[in-house]
């Protein structure tokens, strides 16, 4: 019997081809067509991020301190001997350094917990934080205490009038003399010794308070608060009339420079001074589009004989101003480099950000390197904005959360290699999160953040219930599970308009024991939440450290695997869709990552 070949026919004719897909490192994209989008781009991504070789899905966020009694808009790090960090809520500070319910309050009787800080070390080597929020006397802390005494000339005690507010001070001094109230408050601390240090305990009206002095008053303090703390000499901020007015700071070219609110003013104190008289710098004559000075930050650029600092500030209306130099009283120490136009800033100071020598500005227009800007109309500056992948989607939330917010904040997190757009939270708990290696985008959900802040390596963001969280650490989203999901790049695969019956994805990827990963494929633009479980990693215990035998235990979570699961559906152009679940414990992480893999389907006839 001679054998013959099977003739084609319209069932044996059928084949399934299968086609490679890899995962998308390029980041979300919104700036191309559906239709025509790159191979590593997706059409969403959500929760997970994209790192050089593959998309992860982040880690968890859990409470780092609790019970603050009000909405957390400032969380303050320090760095020096002793390291600590603050978060500041209501009319309150709080030292959160050891985490937990927090206890008293370090500072109270404050306007608003919206603070600029700014860390600064004097030559002999002594860390300080510098705070000023536009309502309150600037705040200072020295590395063991927060000082901040109101009164001027204080070694030698003289009459004088000093502005106060209706909460609690505390007056303090040596000496046989006499310190008289009066005006917003009415009373009499007698000295009692030249060893001696007298107290007084007093809450005032608003206005302004007289002191009036008698004999020998020495080491003076006036502070708020119900204790007196060691002595500092005055912490005022003077030359200003009014130092509460002081809304943004930064330390350029040692010195302390801040902003004046509403205005067009920049004050700067004496070289590595923190405290003391400011001078003031007009601004004003250099702006050419109207407005007042919001943000103020600093550039650094190449020139001829190295790097040279640049004092950069901006107004309501998007006018960058530059100046270089160190001594604005100097005419050879100081001049004007140049002004050039941006589209509105986003909030106020903190739409700021230094990135390595760059600087980037937080704009309606995008966010923009500062190195970009000097060099383009603003009519081009979306195309060099860093938000241009997302172009489109940053105009509309724009559009939609306007720039008015304080909630606006551009931070990073470089132990992640992460720079994180902060959103208004009317347009709900998200972060546009961008990869500062790869410029790759991504959007994190669920983070119901007012601000953030680096330290010691660590991210940590403040939220409206009186709460702050450690983001990118543990296996869950402070007890519920981490949601993330990836709809990758559309694709027709070659074959154009002709219909593709999906059959069967396989994904290369990393699982860890307490992740649930689920894959499939999404159909002609419209997403399909994937239900079908990809096989997990082997069901036995995970090996340990110390204990496991090379070459036999499995880390699961570490290494790639290649799993599969039923992707059934029709449509011209596919998406690979993945969602993971991670459920696990706060103190580790399961991976859920990404790398690629392939569709299996069958060819139907065109269209």
């Amino acid at each position: 019997m001679t054998r013959k070949p099977v003739q084609s026919n319209g069932r044996t004719g059928r084949v399934s081809p299968s086609k490679d897909w890899i995962a998308p490192i390029g980041g979300w994209r919104t700036d191309v067509e559906m239709a025509d989008m790159p191979k590593d781009a997706a059409f969403q991504l959500d929760n997970f991020f994209p790192e050089a070789n593959r998309v992860r899905a982040r880690y968890g966020h859990n409470a780092f301190a609790t019970g603050l009694g009000a909405s957390v808009l400032t969380v303050i790090p320090y760095v020096g001997v002793s390291s600590r960090l603050f978060a500041a809520a209501g009319d309150k500070i709080f030292d959160i350094t050891a985490g937990g319910a927090v206890g008293s309050a370090v500072v109270s009787g404050q306007s608003s917990a919206r603070w600029s800080v700014q860390q600064y070390t004097n030559p002999a080597g002594q860390e300080y934080l510098r705070l000023v929020n536009g309502l309150d006397l600037p705040l200072l802390y020295n590395g063991t205490s927060w000082t901040n005494n109101i009164l001027v000339g204080t070694a030698t005690l003289a009459t004088q009038n000093v502005a106060v507010k209706a909460v609690q001070y505390t007056l303090s001094f040596f000496g046989t003399g006499s310190v008289t109230l009066s005006g917003a408050y009415a009373g009499v601390l007698n000295g009692t010794g030249v060893g001696n240090r007298v107290t007084l305990t007093f809450t005032p009206t608003a206005g302004t308070l007289t002191l009036t002095v008698a004999g020998s008053v020495t080491n003076a303090q006036l502070e708020t608060g119900a204790t007196a703390t060691p002595y500092v000499s005055s912490t005022m901020i003077t030359g200003i009339s009014d130092s509460s007015l002081l809304i943004a700071v930064t330390a350029y070219r040692s010195r302390l420079w801040f902003i004046e609110k509403n205005s067009t003013n920049v004050w700067y104190l004496a070289t590595d001074a923190v405290s003391g008289t400011a001078t003031v710098l007009p601004v004003g004559g250099n702006m050419k589009y109207g407005g007042t000075l919001v943000a103020i930050g600093v550039w650094t650029i190449p020139v001829s004989t190295g790097l040279q600092q640049c004092l950069v500030l901006m107004s309501t209306e998007g006018e960058v101003i530059v100046y270089q130099g160190s001594d604005p009283s100097s005419a050879s120490n100081w001049s004007l480099l140049g002004t050039f136009k941006l589209g509105r800033p986003l909030g106020t100071e903190r739409c700021f950000l230094s990135v390595g020598a760059d600087l980037a500005i937080m704009t309606t227009d995008g966010i923009v390197p500062i190195t970009k800007a000097v060099q383009l109309d603003r009519g081009a500056t979306s195309l060099g904005a860093i938000t241009a992948k997302i172009g489109p989607t940053w105009r509309e939330t724009v559009m939609t959360g306007g720039t008015t917010s304080q909630e606006w904040q551009l931070a990073s997190f470089p132990a992640r290699q992460m720079a994180i757009v902060n959103l208004p939270s009317s347009l709900g708990p998200y972060q546009y999160v961008m990869n500062t290696e790869t410029g790759a985008w991504c959007r994190f959900v669920g983070l119901a953040a007012s601000c953030w802040a680096n330290w010691q390596d660590r991210l940590f963001f403040g939220s409206s219930d009186g709460t702050v969280f450690e983001a990118e650490v543990g296996a869950n989203d402070n007890g519920a599970a981490i949601d993330a999901l990836m709809v990758g790049a559309w694709n027709r695969y070659g074959e154009d308009l002709a219909t593709k019956f999906s059959k069967l994805i396989g994904v290369t990827g990393q699982i860890g024991v307490s992740t649930l990963m689920y894959a499939g494929m999404s159909f002609d633009y419209q997403v399909k939440i994937p239900t079908a479980l990809l096989s997990s990693v082997d069901s036995n215990a995970a090996a340990k450290w110390g204990t496991a035998i090379w070459g036999v235990s499995i880390f699961p979570g570490t290494s790639l695997v290649r799993k599969f699961a039923a992707a059934g559906g029709v449509g011209s152009a596919l998406a690979p869709t993945i969602r993971a679940l991670i459920s696990g414990a706060t103190g580790s992480v399961s991976e859920a990552a990404v790398v690629g893999g392939s569709v299996l389907y069958e060819k139907g006839a065109p269209i």
